[in-house]
């Protein structure tokens, strides 16, 4: 029972998670004061991007199935601009955060708008994006 409740302290996988969820690859500058979560999801964004993974942005919105189409709109849209470096400028509302995101060579921006990820706990510092 000990062996079963300590499974993960025997993992071999010691890959960082920035790593394993291709956010180390970012060339990102960031201005602004985001906070933790706001940066981690902006990173989560561009790395689902970068990776033309319309699936894994579905999961970064909360995973409404009504977005499906909006995500794969995103990654046709900007998943060539996030193969380049980005500069991310984040404007933190009361419970929300826009980040208005610049890639190398692009001429338009892309806004993001993040709310919490739970309504019930607005301030955890947890986020979605959300695409429209």
């Amino acid at each position: 029972m000990l062996l079963h409740g300590g499974c993960d302290a025997l993992s071999t996988d010691k890959t960082p998670d920035r790593t394993k969820d291709g956010t180390a690859e970012l060339e990102l500058t960031v201005t602004g004061r985001p906070t933790p979560g706001s940066l981690a999801t902006t990173e989560h964004v561009l790395a689902r991007l970068k990776a033309r993974d319309a699936h894994g942005m579905l999961e970064v919105a909360g995973g409404n199935s009504d977005t499906e189409d909006q995500a794969k709109r995103w990654v046709a849209r900007w998943g060539d601009a996030a193969q380049r470096p980005a500069t991310a400028d984040f404007a933190l509302g009361e419970q929300e955060a826009s980040v208005d995101v610049r890639f190398t060579g692009e001429r338009s921006s892309m806004s993001l708008l993040l709310m919490p990820k739970d309504q019930e706990t607005p301030y955890d510092d947890r986020f979605v994006v959300v695409l429209r």
